[in-house]
């Protein structure tokens, strides 16, 4: 009762005075009590998102695990395999995309075969990583054996090795009958080899000239050396291909490819080369390359 006297005989200035040091004191003794409740919740809302983030990561890794497609060299080692036939499904576990299997079965149905571990790395979608990775277990030679050199008798009964010409089927030598003829060594083997299987095969000997890094003047050096077999070259079903499928032959470019397509949808199949020089965006010279190529059906 006394303080309440006390209070209430004070001035107006005296009694705001108490009250607001009153409620300072209030606010001080308080303070420790609202630290620790703060820091306490944000400690748990710190908590609560590093697990949200792990979660979240987790579940990333996860689509990310399930839509990347085949597994690692380092998550799933290949084996020893032949790759003439190789299912599809072996072709995955060695690491090779649903793309690029395509590739190599429509290769295959097209008559292709590897007969050496070269012949692997021919196939354009087979990068040299992918080659140097698999090489170890592919279960076919190195080269294929070639008979020795024909030799002539001497008059005096010795034998000597024959000085005939090389001539090779271009549309069948592999790399290493190409390495015979004077001037090619592996890389332009390799390319010229490589060149022909995306295009589906040469029809003239004068297309070796569009391997890159053969000069005229080498041309004609060998020219004398190659031939063409009765082997067919492989068609390209234009009415029926994609842009992304038109885009792989070495003569048609994405530019090329959407026109084709483009047309094609708005007025139809092709039924003859005749259509296509319908096409403004097409090109002389562009028609003459591929003509040999296109299968109309």
């Amino acid at each position: 009762m006394k303080k309440l006297a006390l209070f209430f005989g004070m001035s107006e200035n005296e009694r705001r005075g108490f009250l607001v040091l009153s409620i300072l004191i209030v606010l001080m003794a308080a303070t420790p009590f609202i630290y620790s409740f703060y820091v306490s919740n944000t400690r748990d809302d710190i908590f609560l998102l590093s697990s949200l983030v792990e979660e979240e990561r987790n579940m990333l890794g996860a689509n990310e695990e399930g839509n990347r497609g085949p597994l690692t060299e380092a998550e799933k080692p290949p084996f020893p395999f032949n790759p003439n036939n190789l299912a599809a499904e072996k072709w995955k576990m060695l690491g090779f995309t649903e793309k690029q299997i395509k590739v190599i079965k429509n290769y295959e149905a097209k008559g292709g075969r590897f007969r050496t571990k070269a012949d692997v790395a021919k196939i354009y979608v087979i990068s040299e990583e992918d080659f140097r990775r698999i090489a170890p277990y592919i279960t076919l030679p190195e080269t294929v054996s070639t008979p020795p050199p024909k030799v002539a008798s001497s008059p005096n009964g010795r034998t000597k090795p024959s000085n005939a010409k090389i001539v090779l089927d271009l549309s069948i030598a592999d790399t290493t009958a190409l390495k015979k003829i004077h001037g090619i060594g592996s890389v332009l083997a390799a390319r010229i080899v490589k060149f022909r299987d995306a295009l589906g095969g040469f029809h003239s000997i004068d297309q070796v000239k569009e391997v890159y890094g053969i000069s005229e003047e080498q041309f004609v050096k060998m020219e004398s050396s190659l031939t063409l077999g009765d082997n067919p070259i492989s068609k390209w079903a234009i009415n029926h291909l994609s842009v992304e499928r038109l885009t792989q032959h070495p003569y048609i470019s994405r530019k090329e490819a959407t026109h084709i397509v483009r047309y094609r949808e708005q007025h139809g199949a092709f039924a003859s080369l005749d259509d296509l020089e319908k096409m403004y965006a097409l090109n002389d010279d562009f028609l003459r390359k591929i003509a040999p190529y296109l299968e109309f059906n």
